[in-house]
């Protein structure tokens, strides 16, 4: 992308209440009914940066960087102080619908051990696949990407992928289904699943199957976070027409995608018996009508108030900000604020920084969206 549209000065802000939950909610099927709540707490919202293409996935660097991924292939770092923006790599991406460069994550010991790792697709005889690389930073710019793995099931639809490192130093990735739903539930395909690594790409021993396959019956994941306290996984998952989820990911565990969407409450044929059958894992929440639930980020500062312990997660289709209060065990949600309905358009992912403030980056650009001329961007939320 070329220089002129990049924005290199922070804009103006502009002051916004935090919106009560509108039309999209937690499904009323669910075995705990989360209460809608109103903030009092006035936000503040900044455009840090503005004229992107796309942003996928955001980061934060241990350089106290933003690092942010572009779905058509570039690698930036984002001065969160002014704005401005430098690309640091550009990957060889097939971008046809949802497929391009997706997820980012850091190694734990960056910048001592410089990889960084990175989701993407790419055409293999005319056909769209997903391949996770590491690739070497230097101060400056990002080396040769490393393949740890490729040939994963891609489309221009249900295509994942973002990743994460967990408290367990492995790396963690989200996977779709790429439209054959029937991946999801075969052991044998690493689509439709969350995947584990070591840290050089190696299979863990003690990974449930005997592969990369760490939990399976997924339909399209793609925010995923640990909790900073208890160290669970949780992410956010696409549903069909409903039942967009948020998952407890537990090892080995199913989560029922095709044969369960939502929960276990017989709402379909045979779903009850599948998920007795199959020892299926429940969702925290679910929305129906689904609102395209994608990027995912805990809250665990003091700087805005009554925020701290709640799980963000960003929508697409619904152009919100959802903050869930999960029940003392983790197990469900007891609360949720709906914020920024329909103001920034589509939200791609949300990232909390080190001194508590907020980042979101909007997807206006990607082909379902209605991009304004400053679109995309990367908003900061402050009190």
């Amino acid at each position: 992308m070329s220089a002129r549209r990049r924005l290199r000065r922070i804009a103006p802000p502009m002051m916004l209440g935090a919106a009560a939950l509108g039309a999209f909610g937690p499904h009323t099927r669910s075995r705990h009914v989360a209460a809608s709540v109103d903030s009092p707490v006035q936000l503040r919202v900044e455009t840090v940066v503005a004229r992107l293409d796309t942003p996928w996935d955001l980061a934060w660097g241990p350089d106290n960087f933003i690092w942010v991924t572009e779905r058509g292939g570039t690698i930036s770092r984002v001065n969160p102080r002014t704005g401005t923006i430098t690309p640091v790599g550009q990957i060889d991406v097939v971008e046809r619908g949802e497929s391009g460069l997706m997820g980012l994550a850091f190694h734990p010991d960056f910048p001592g051990t410089p990889y960084v790792y990175v989701a993407h697709s790419y055409s293999s005889f005319g056909r769209i696949r997903n391949r996770l690389v590491r690739l070497r930073f230097d101060g400056a710019a990002l080396g040769d990407p490393i393949v740890l793995m490729d040939g994963i099931p891609g489309n221009s639809n249900h295509n994942g992928s973002r990743l994460a490192v967990g408290p367990d130093r492995m790396l963690y990735m989200t996977t779709g289904d790429a439209g054959r739903a029937a991946r999801a539930q075969d052991l044998g395909s690493v689509a439709g699943k969350i995947l584990r690594f070591h840290l050089d790409g190696r299979r863990p021993r003690d990974n449930p199957f005997d592969s990369f396959v760490y939990s399976y019956g997924h339909r399209n994941p793609q925010g995923i976070v640990f909790h900073p306290q208890t160290g669970a996984l949780y992410i956010a998952e696409h549903g069909p027409d409903t039942n967009d989820e948020v998952n407890r990911v537990t090892i080995g565990g199913n989560y029922g995608w095709p044969e369960v969407h939502g929960f276990c409450d017989g709402d379909r044929r045979g779903e009850e018996t599948f998920c007795r059958s199959n020892t299926v894992v429940e969702p925290v929440t679910v929305w129906t009508p689904t609102v395209g639930v994608s990027g995912a980020d805990f809250y665990d500062h003091d700087l805005i108030p009554g925020w701290r312990g709640s799980l963000l997660v960003t929508s697409l289709r619904g152009g919100t900000l959802f903050r869930l209060v999960l029940s003392e065990d983790g197990s469900e949600v007891v609360e949720q604020e709906s914020l920024f309905r329909g103001e920034f358009g589509r939200l791609r992912d949300v990232l909390v920084g080190p001194g508590g403030e907020v980042y979101l980056a909007t997807s206006n650009h990607d082909g379902r969206g209605t991009a304004a001329t400053n679109d995309d961007r990367i908003l900061r939320i402050l009190p």
